[in-house]
């Protein structure tokens, strides 16, 4: 007889613990898929454009350089610069985004009503928090953008 009160007990906790650990999968799963059907993070954000020029970039052409692009302020100051090549060393194009890396990390992918989506690459100097500049081919197409506050959607 003491074999079998030895195992009763066993069989329940091992039943109990099966039951348990379904339990635990099953709402694991639930919260899956809410969060797959739930909808895209968004954030009202701080949107102004941004183009390759010295005025957008800040740069200027060196006398000393033989008129090579160099930094026109900041810690790089009178360095030279690469024009139209982003913090994260690709070629910017539309898409690319300059944004605060702590708030938006390079290659996280926003969706900019009015404009598209887009890939942070790059940084600004003046970009903290929730503001994002978006590249434009010219500037008067930068300047007719201006700076808007939209509903940005983080893909």
């Amino acid at each position: 007889m003491r074999t079998s009160r030895r195992r009763v007990p066993r069989i329940v906790a091992a039943i109990a613990i099966i039951a348990l650990a379904a339990l635990v999968l099953h709402r694991f799963a639930v919260r899956k898929r809410r969060s797959s059907a739930a909808p895209r993070d968004e954030s009202l954000v701080l949107v102004t454009g941004y183009c390759n020029c010295g005025k957008c970039c800040g740069w200027r052409r060196s006398f000393i350089f033989f008129g090579s692009p160099v930094y026109d302020y900041g810690p790089m100051k009178g360095k030279p610069k690469k024009i139209g090549v982003t913090a994260s060393g690709t070629k910017a194009k539309k898409g690319t985004i300059a944004a605060d890396r702590a708030t938006y990390p390079f290659g996280t992918h926003l969706y900019v009503p009015g404009y598209g989506p887009g890939t942070v690459e790059d940084v600004g100097g003046g970009i903290r928090g929730r503001h994002i500049d978006v590249w434009f081919p010219s500037h008067e197409e930068a300047r007719r953008w201006g700076a808007r506050w939209l509903k940005v959607e983080r893909r």
